[in-house]
């Protein structure tokens, strides 16, 4: 059985600042703050973790994820910075964790995985008390690292948003938006197996 990711911790700060999205739309002065600040929200979760179109963390945060076995668990959401636990239920109803020293981060071609280490063995575990449960954290390591194509296709969205701030245009022939967003993103979609 597959369990969704959960956000244990967002991340603390954004990856475009209102600095840089008052720029891109060349505004002065405070008064569109709150609108560029909450465009700038949305353009993060249109992009930022499992549920957004990128399938992966921009900036750090912590994650967790059930499962209902022992194995390599893929740690779905990266960049992977660390994993925190695994844990899970003993035999006798009590929470228990990993020893994280025999644990190793294998990054393979599509997903990062915490795995065993060759001389170490996963634990028993009685599932009727609970799945296992591993924590990581994942994400860029500050709004620097994140990259300039991403941050590029957020300012393109806020400055679309700023500009248009209704769903309908009306007195305009309808034309096709350019896939400016869409080329610029599609190299950062994380592939899901």
């Amino acid at each position: 059985m597959k369990f969704e990711p959960i956000q244990i911790v967002p991340p603390s700060a954004l990856p475009l600042t209102l600095i840089e999205a008052k720029a891109h739309c060349r505004v002065d002065g405070t008064d569109n703050d709150d609108y560029l600040t909450a465009a700038i929200g949305a353009a993060v979760s249109y992009l930022d973790g499992y549920s957004g179109i990128l399938g992966k963390c921009l900036m750090p945060q912590t994650w967790a994820q059930e499962f209902d076995r022992w194995k390599d668990f893929p740690l779905c959401l990266g960049p992977v910075i660390d994993l925190l636990s695994i844990s899970y239920f003993d035999s006798n109803g009590d929470p228990q964790s990993v020893d994280l020293s025999t644990v190793r981060i294998e990054r393979r071609v599509i997903d990062t995985f915490a795995a065993l280490k060759s001389v170490a063995s996963w634990p028993n575990a009685d599932f009727s008390y609970g799945p296992i449960t591993v924590t990581w954290r994942a994400g860029h390591s500050d709004a620097g690292a994140v990259p300039d194509a991403i941050k590029q296709a957020m300012k393109l969205l806020v400055g679309h948003w700023f500009e248009s701030r209704e769903a309908v245009v009306v007195g305009t022939i309808s034309s096709e938006l350019p896939l400016a967003v869409d080329a610029l993103l599609t190299p950062h979609r994380r592939v899901k197996p």
